[in-house]
């Protein structure tokens, strides 16, 4: 195991600059994911992390140790990429040794062992003989992953390696890939654009946008106390409201449009109110105000309303099916989110 620093990394292509001022600190063993629209800068701090780019200023560290001009065979990285990059002319078995051409076997087992091992680990046991091109997207996905461990890296590192599958697929594979991760204790970057993956499999997460990093937290945290209004809105469903003033009597209340809300809590000069959909209530008798209802979806656990209210849409995702035209919300002061 091993901890991974970044430390005010910037790096800029032309004109365009990719990673601004980003400081990082991953610690040993935990699952870290990179998580944000597409040009955010993810796939570029994973490939500073890699050696594959090179910082134009700031310093990445392994253990503490500056891994500045080291190139990416030696920096003991695993990495899985998007496309998988299997070799198509070697079967199974070939592609996951392939990760051992340049690096003895962990703990004295010879090839054969390590690869049996690993595709034991990863469920793929018997498929040794199979070309890339006879496995499932799934199947390929652990063969990568099986390639990338084999030389028991100190960090691995994963690019969107679940975006070219199902959803379905997806969300069976990534509960495999943090299994596994948990069971060997490594230290993992995970780059996604699904804020759902990025809340269901990590230990912590870092929301990126126009390169600079808007927050670091656990998932919890980063969902019910997001740090910006970026994130609010990025991460999960969100209904954000921008107040026009706080109300100053009790310094406990917003006015958004004519409407005042009790938040709860101090709000410090704050005046954006954010409530999550599914903290709004139809039954709710604090914070009410009259909405229109326009449309309704069945998701099949709950149902999703949008609704109008004061020129403003509302989100709501309740377990009863909504009622049709004017309606009343409401949500308890202590679900709101102030920003």
């Amino acid at each position: 195991m091993t901890s991974l620093q970044l430390d005010d990394v910037t790096r800029a292509f032309g004109a365009t600059t990719a990673v601004e001022g980003v400081s990082l600190d991953v610690r040993d063993g935990e699952f870290f994911t990179l998580v944000g629209p597409s040009g955010c800068g993810k796939t570029t701090t994973l490939r500073l992390i890699a050696g594959f780019e090179q910082p134009d200023s700031g310093d990445v560290r392994f253990g503490g140790d500056s891994v500045a001009g080291v190139p990416p065979e030696d920096r003991d990285v695993g990495i899985v990429f998007q496309s998988y990059a299997l070799f198509p002319h070697m079967s199974v078995a070939e592609n996951v040794a392939y990760g051992l051409r340049f690096r003895d076997p962990p703990a004295g087992q010879t090839t054969d062992e390590r690869v049996a091992e690993l595709l034991e680990l990863v469920d793929l046991a018997g498929f040794e003989d199979r070309d890339p091109g006879e496995l499932s997207g799934g199947q390929q996905q652990r063969v990568a992953l099986a390639r990338a461990l084999a030389p028991e890296p100190d960090v691995l590192l994963l690019d969107e390696p679940m975006s070219a599958l199902d959803a379905r697929l997806r969300e069976r594979l990534r509960v495999q890939v943090k299994e596994i991760q948990s069971e060997l204790d490594i230290t993992t970057v995970y780059v996604t654009h699904d804020q759902s993956e990025a809340l269901a499999i990590s230990d912590r997460v870092a929301v990126l946008n126009a390169g600079r990093v808007e927050q670091v937290g656990e998932p919890e945290e980063v969902y019910r106390e997001p740090a910006s209004r970026f994130v609010a809105e990025f991460v999960g469903d969100n209904n954000v409201f921008g107040g026009e003033s706080p109300v100053e009597t009790e310094g406990c209340s917003v006015r958004v449009g004519k409407t005042e809300f009790d938040v709860g809590e101090r709000t410090d000069g704050r005046t954006t109110v954010c409530v999550r959909p599914e903290s709004l209530r139809f039954d709710c008798e604090q914070n009410r105000f009259a909405v229109r209802v326009e449309s309704v979806e069945f998701l099949g656990d709950a149902y999703r309303a949008h609704c109008e209210w004061d020129g403003r849409e509302v989100l709501v995702k309740t377990r009863d099916e909504p009622p049709a035209g004017e309606a009343v919300l409401g949500f308890e002061p202590e679900d709101a989110t102030l920003l």
